[in-house]
């Protein structure tokens, strides 16, 4: 009796240390799961890499410091957007995209501004949109760039509000 008393205590120490063990597994588990989690999410809060910005040739100023050819291009009225010291310049000033969606196919052209207002009034400066083109050219040779496929009306409208657009050209759109 003694025996299966001794085995009975074994088996449960056993068990408590099984139980331990198992917790601790399940914790080391859980944090190494939490700072993958955080790791994956960290390159989204990193500084963009550095990319060069490139003068064309026929940018008579190349060889002037930025600051200076932005004041130039300021000076003759020459609209331009870079990429140059990890951020976007938009007419010689820092500029950050706050854009989204608005599919111009999916949306009644007489309720096109007001949400495109509404979009602005969010804090939006830039719409993105994508060219469906089996809406633009159902059958072959046969193209359409009017009512919902009016993209040219579009574009007008988002430049008259003052709104920059991504254009996202087909054949496919990823969109639901």
């Amino acid at each position: 009796m003694n025996r299966s008393k001794s085995l009975a205590a074994t088996s449960k120490s056993i068990t408590a240390m099984a139980r331990k063990r198992s917790s601790k597994i399940m914790l080391i588990f859980f944090l190494l799961l939490s700072l993958l989690a955080f790791l994956s999410f960290l390159p989204v809060f990193a500084s963009l890499p550095s990319l060069p910005s490139y003068s064309h040739s026929h940018d008579l100023h190349f060889h002037l410091p930025r600051h200076q050819r932005l004041h130039r291009r300021q000076k003759i009225g020459v609209r331009k957007f870079e990429i140059a010291e990890d951020k976007f310049w938009k007419d010689g000033k820092p500029f950050q995209i706050i854009g989204g969606d608005l599919h111009y196919f999916r949306v009644l052209p007489e309720y096109w501004e007001d949400r495109l207002l509404r979009a602005k009034a969010l804090g939006l400066n830039t719409i993105q949109t994508y060219i469906p083109w089996n809406l633009h050219e159902p059958e072959a040779g046969k193209l359409v760039f009017e009512g919902i496929a009016d993209l040219v009306s579009f574009l007008k409208l988002c430049q008259k509000l003052g709104l920059l657009v991504m254009l996202r050209a087909g054949p496919y759109i990823c969109a639901g």
